[in-house]
């Protein structure tokens, strides 16, 4: 029997009993499985009296672990190595043996320990997920060779034939997390079917069916990492009803634990991971990167990191990023620790006050500006990492001294590319190509462009993160230093941007990092590109012409109105298109009744090209933020468009003050919901004094129509958001209550609304 050719794309790979299984997908969209046989390795950098303690250690293993020598290059040093691989014969157990060494040796010994066996495998054979190529399947259902017509940095791909059904809680306006009860829908080919959950084996009964009648390859779900895949298997093995939710019935399910942690800042929370065998569960609800640029997006990183699309989905970009940097240690034969290794270099307090300064920022001038020019340096932070060769090992190396790094005097190398440099640049070629096919495509009416823009904006956040990443404390390709020297290049770049456009009359009136806003009377757009092109000439950087504004409108802070802030402004350009960027209508803690207020008042503003305009506009949008005011005051305002959103930042328990966060948190606690720092709770407010009512706040989940809101404290946020738009104006709070006719002196009480019950249901 002759082996099979499978010409098609490389679907999904896991780890299992005899190596690799490996699904493909070929052009008429017939799945097929496929097993190779797999040794994974990691490495420790020991001496030979520590090698006999480890051979010693393995031999208690129930399976085959083989050691050798072999030589491998150090990355900081460029050293070569002699090392000791340890070879482990069953990948299920490569995990296991890694810990059980880890708890006698120190972690600086282990290089290549803390990967997974399928990326390991993807690695070394190079392959990588959605390859297309032609796949040889020999009797024996093993995968034996292939040849792929496909790259993993290509810019041009094919998709395979892919079948979606979507399982999902029935829409509600209570987050799944906190239901008592579910109810199913399950759609796929145009229909939709509902499962009711008061018959939990004919609840499993209708999945499986839906699942043969479907065979979907891609299940998609929200919450069904935290909730609903969890629930079904719950109740598959107390009714011992088996699920087919694997299209391989001989894998079992990959899951992980929830996890909490900080991050600039502010506490994350992310749910466990719930991945299935031969399909991909994708839960939009857990997945940044299928938010921000769906399938599209998340196949363009998945292709691009070599991490199985599950997997990816789910991944930070930190996590991306990483990958991408051992896959191409692992090309060039470079050891990969397995946690970070290289600490902060001993600074004199000089060298400090000049390297402990990130991008340069310039306070805004306060208030409205017209005919205001915006350049925006296009993907600065890398391209000052692909041009200048700033890596880990390259700054401060040990072979050059040439002092290439502005003010700090760091070193570069210049005998060997760095990590970092080699793997950013296709993402900001591939980035550059997507952004101009949008462009062009867009332009022509090609509706495929969507495409184009989703594939781009997964690549935007990846190149936004990996400066973060450059400095992150447990990078294990991270090092304050090349983090510092990116900065001090992006505030010579700047700097030498502003002398620039100054010196040709315009004036500087704002910027931040990598963009800058300026003005000059009578300047066209042709001026403004011209201006660019000297820019981009001298700074090596490209600077493009974001837009010209009729209008922009930096405000105050809400702290104190003489004071302005950085990062928020609004604008609506001379097409007519708006910008906005952190002010109430963005936020996503904003109620959605603030929000429309807002960007109805915008629309308003919106009609002018001039400040003169702005002015003469201002009456009609306060007339609208009144008919918001007297809809708050009336008790007839959509609770449901009053929801507050907030993330939690410690456990119910550890909360000691009475906020609304605390005590809506604590509520939900009690009623065994537990949350994690870092998750969401969605609340309305009763009376946030806390004086007239004995909640702040009550949770969305436990809210009733006829339990009110808070009128004050909704109308204050009213205030503050038309403060925002229209404080340089001369509008202040006092101003707006007495032209709104409102002289409060004390807290009116919340409102009952039993009578709007009718209104939400049916």
């Amino acid at each position: 029997m002759s082996p099979s050719i499978i010409t098609g794309w490389l679907f999904d790979i896991y780890p299992s009993s005899d190596g690799i299984t490996i699904w493909l997908i070929d052009k008429e969209g017939v799945k097929h499985r496929a097993f190779t046989p797999f040794v994974p390795s990691f490495f420790m950098h020991i001496s030979p009296e520590e090698e006999r303690r480890v051979a010693a250690l393995v031999k208690s293993f129930p399976f085959k672990i083989t050691l050798d020598r072999v030589m491998r290059r150090e990355l900081y040093s460029n050293e070569e190595w002699n090392v000791l691989r340890i070879n482990v014969h069953d990948t299920l157990r490569f995990k296991q043996v890694v810990q059980r060494l880890e708890r006698h040796f120190p972690h600086y010994v282990f290089f290549n320990s803390d990967i997974q066996t399928q990326q390991i495998y993807l690695y070394e054979t190079g392959l990588f997920p959605l390859a297309f190529g032609e796949y040889s399947i020999n009797e024996s259902g093993m995968l034996t060779e292939w040849q792929l017509h496909d790259t993993y940095d290509a810019s041009e791909y094919s998709m395979p034939p892919l079948s979606t059904m979507k399982l999902m809680n029935r829409p509600d306006f209570v987050s799944p997390k906190f239901r008592k009860s579910y109810q199913i829908e399950i759609s796929y080919e145009g229909e939709t079917y509902s499962l009711e959950n008061d018959q939990p084996a004919e609840i499993l009964h209708a999945v499986n069916s839906h699942l043969k009648r479907c065979d979907p390859d891609i299940v998609l779900t929200e919450y069904g990492d935290a909730i609903l895949l969890p629930l079904l298997v719950k109740l598959s093995a107390e009714l011992k009803i088996p699920l087919l939710l694997n299209r391989d019935q001989r894998a079992g399910y990959f899951t992980t634990k929830e996890s909490s942690y900080f991050v600039y800042g502010k506490i994350v929370h992310k749910d466990g991971a719930f991945e299935l065998a031969g399909r991909w569960h994708l839960d939009t609800e857990n997945s940044f990167m299928m938010g921000e640029a769906s399938l599209d997006g998340v196949v363009e990183i998945a292709r691009l990191t070599q991490l199985p699309v599950q997997h990816q989905s789910r991944s930070t970009i930190g996590t991306a990023l990483s990958s991408m940097q051992l896959s191409w240690a692992y090309r060039n034969n470079y050891l990969i620790p397995a946690k970070k290794r290289e600490p902060e270099e001993f600074k004199s307090a000089a060298t400090l006050l000049l390297a402990d300064r990130g991008g340069l920022i310039f306070q805004p001038i306060m208030g409205y500006h017209e005919q205001i020019g915006e350049l925006d340096f296009v993907s600065m932070y890398p391209t000052i990492m692909v041009q200048h060769n700033v890596s880990p090992e390259t700054v401060n190396c040990r072979c050059c001294n040439n002092e290439a790094v502005p003010e700090l005097k760091y070193t570069i190398c210049t005998k060997r590319k760095g990590i970092v440099p080699e793997t950013l640049r296709p993402i900001v070629a591939k980035r550059s190509f997507y952004k101009k096919e949008k462009k062009r495509l867009k332009k022509s009416g090609d509706a495929t462009w969507h495409i184009y823009d989703r594939r781009q904006n997964a690549l935007k956040w990846m190149l936004v993160t990996c400066f973060g990443y450059l400095g992150y404390k447990n990078a294990r390709f991270g090092k304050i230093e090349a983090h510092e020297s990116v900065n001090a290049f992006s505030r010579d770049a700047i700097l030498t941007a502003k002398e620039i456009a100054e010196s040709r009359g315009y004036k500087f009136l704002h910027a931040i990092v990598d963009c800058m806003w300026l003005k000059k009377e009578g300047a066209s757009e042709a001026d403004y590109e011209a201006l660019c092109e000297e820019v981009s000439s001298q700074t090596k950087i490209e600077i493009s012409l974001e837009g010209i504004y009729n209008w922009i409108l930096f405000p105050s802070s809400k702290m104190d109105p003489n004071i302005p802030t950085a990062n928020r402004y609004v604008g609506f350009y001379t097409s007519k298109e708006i910008k906005v960027r952190g002010i109430e209508v963005r936020r996503r803690d904003t109620p959605k009744l603030i929000k429309r207020m807002q960007g109805e008042m915008l629309e308003i503003l919106g009609e002018a090209e001039t400040i003169a305009e702005v002015k003469t506009l201002a009456s009609a949008a306060l007339a609208k933020a009144k008919e918001y005011v007297e809809l708050l005051r009336s008790g007839k305002a959509d609770p449901m468009e009053l929801v507050i959103r907030r993330h939690i930042s410690q456990e119910a328990s550890e909360y000691k003050n009475r906020s609304a966060n605390a005590e809506v948190a604590k509520a939900l606690d009690e009623a065994g919901m537990k949350l994690q720092p870092g998750e969401s709770i969605e609340y309305v407010l009763l009376d946030s004094t806390g004086k007239k009512k004995p909640e702040k706040a009550r949770p969305l989940t436990f809210y009733s129509f006829d339990d009110g809101y808070d009128i004050e404290k909704y109308i204050e946020m009213v205030f503050k958001s038309v403060e925002t738009l229209l404080l340089p104006l001369g509008y202040d709070e006092k101003t707006l209550k007495q032209g709104f006719g409102m002289k409060i002196k004390k807290r009116r009480k919340s409102v009952s609304t039993p009578f709007l019950l009718s209104q939400y249901v049916e």
